[in-house]
């Protein structure tokens, strides 16, 4: 009896896997297009648009996002728009055409561009520095960090290295190859292991998974590679955080040369306890640009979640709220630790290279 079950069963999936085979369609293509033709139907305050548009063969593709995007569409379309296009072969030999998104690539490379010019207007050779120590920071991103990581890699180890070269880099690029500029570098990699430190402490501390978020759990479904959500949360804190430290390490380092530029004969002791009284007041008004900026990255999740959050403490308690509460908190804490740090490594060539400084700050004014 058992046998006749098993080949029963046996059968029936035979029969549903070729059928799932039949119905399974080709892998669909991309292709990119121009709406020639477009219809408009508005619907409760919901757009729905029926429109054709042809590629750069000539062939005409016609679309309609009525049950696609039963909410409507939110990107206004209109002729001439330059679209991305899902083609999907149905087993019967025809084709679904399905609108992806609108390509707007043309409007990112002009602002890029007025971004690039005013950052060259304004900083002069300094502004062009920055612009190749940007370009040099991208090819780390993308050339080294995210393929290590997606290769299976440490993502906390992966995102130290990929930092201290992009500050090591950046630093020196955009303020000159100099003794105090080294200090500052050293100054802002202090201020990185703290961040290490925190976030690795607190992350656990808190209970905190790494998949607060729907991008992260698709992640971790679609790269079977990445298997540490917890490891690449705390490596997206670090990476987030690198840009403001380097913000404050070079700006404590100007701090002291322009000290040492009206008095070299300023101890070290004096240089520390001046120059933080600049960077108290550097602390007092970063520290709320760096909670704002994380608050508007995270504004959608934050909205969700208050709005069906019965109190404070509830809200906060949330594992998404949570994992934002504690990038912004760390963030914070590791900005005002890099600023004594800093501050005491710019001190440090104070007395063998402080003439030499001097000369180099007075002839790049």
């Amino acid at each position: 009896m058992k046998r006749w079950v098993i080949i029963l069963s046996l059968f029936l999936s035979a029969l549903t896997t070729t059928n799932v085979l039949a119905q399974v369609a080709t892998e669909p293509r991309e292709v990119k297009a121009t709406i020639t033709n477009i219809q408009d139907q508005v619907s409760d305050g919901k757009h729905f648009y029926n429109f054709e548009a042809k590629d750069s063969f000539g062939e005409i593709f016609k679309a309609d996002t009525t049950a696609s995007y039963p909410n409507g569409l939110f990107i206004p379309l209109k002729i001439g728009d330059r679209v991305r296009l899902r083609i999907v072969e149905n087993p019967d030999g025809t084709q679904s055409t399905f609108f992806d998104d609108k390509i707007r690539t043309g409007s990112l490379a002009a602002l890029f561009f007025i971004f690039a010019v005013i950052a060259i207007a304004i900083g002069f050779f300094r502004g062009l520095f920055s612009l190749i120590g940007l370009a040099f920071t991208l090819i780390v991103l993308f050339w080294f960090l995210f393929p290590q990581i997606l290769a299976g890699r440490d993502p906390i180890l992966m995102t130290v290295l990929a930092s201290i070269v992009i500050l090591f880099v950046n630093i020196h690029l955009s303020h000159g190859l100099r003794v105090r500029t080294f200090f500052s570098f050293l100054g802002t990699v202090a201020g990185l292991f703290v961040v290490v430190v925190l976030s690795y402490i607190f992350t656990h501390a808190s209970s905190l998974s790494g998949v607060g978020t729907e991008e992260s759990t698709f992640l971790l479904w679609e790269i079977k590679t990445i298997k540490d959500p917890v490891a690449l949360f705390i490596a997206a804190v670090i990476l987030g955080t690198v840009g403001v430290l380097d913000d404050v390490a070079v700006t404590q380092s100007e701090v002291v040369g322009e000290m040492l530029e009206v008095d070299s004969t300023l101890s070290r002791k004096d240089l520390f306890f001046r120059a933080m009284r600049v960077g108290r007041h550097h602390i007092a008004s970063t520290v709320n640009t760096l909670v704002l900026v994380y608050a508007g990255a995270a504004l959608p999740i934050f909205l969700l979640f208050f709005s069906s959050s019965s109190d404070v403490g509830t809200f906060l308690n949330n594992q998404a709220v949570a994992e934002e509460f504690v990038r912004t908190i760390v963030g914070t804490i590791s900005l005002m630790l890099t600023v004594p740090f800093a501050t005491a490594f710019a001190t440090i060539p104070r007395s063998k290279h402080a003439k030499e400084f001097v000369d180099i700050h007075s002839k790049e004014r």
